[in-house]
């Protein structure tokens, strides 16, 4: 267990916060830690026919073009699955009519506070983009049964988007077996 014993915000920004300070392990071993702050996001697996929709935008961090879920960042207090419904408009022009809980992960739990809600969506009707000023979106539509093969060939490497779909596959096997969807 680790408990900060001093520690400040150096960087507040838009989208993510930077705290760096000590921590007292367990054993009174004092550490350094550098936390960046998130407030959490939302991703979306959308389901049409047998098509799972994908967003492809250039993402900076990177410096390439990435194949991911509609997704976005939620704001202090915000309902994840209200914020999954907006986005996957914004972003894909669909409204969801069925949204179900997928659970949730953690980005990257080393030096990051953010967790991100999964859920899938069924039931779409396209109502068109609304896209932020800043987002520059191609939609991507993937038959299900690719899946498998564009995460082994490495089409898709985004972490949220490869357990995103891979539960998706999961979930539809089991509704299969069971006679649902």
């Amino acid at each position: 267990m680790e408990r900060w014993v001093d520690g400040k915000l150096l960087y507040e920004g838009r989208v993510v916060s930077l705290r760096v300070g000590n921590v007292e392990l367990d054993d009174g071993t004092i550490a350094l830690r550098e936390v960046v702050v998130h407030p959490g996001g939302v991703a979306v697996v959308p389901v049409k026919d047998d098509k799972v929709i994908l967003v492809r935008q250039f993402r900076i961090a990177i410096g390439e073009d990435v194949l991911e879920l509609p997704a976005g960042k939620l704001e202090k207090g915000e309902d994840p699955e209200a914020r999954g419904r907006a986005e996957l408009e914004e972003e894909t022009g669909f409204r969801t009519g069925r949204m179900i809980s997928a659970g949730s992960i953690y980005a990257t739990v080393g030096y990051s506070s953010e967790i991100i809600y999964l859920y899938f969506a069924f039931d779409l009707e396209h109502i068109g983009q609304n896209m932020e000023f800043d987002e520059r979106i191609d939609i991507v539509e993937l038959p299900v049964s690719e899946i498998a093969a564009r995460i082994a060939d490495g089409t898709i490497r985004d972490a949220k988007t490869i357990i995103g779909l891979q539960s998706l596959v999961r979930y539809l096997a089991t509704e299969h077996a069971c006679g649902g969807h």
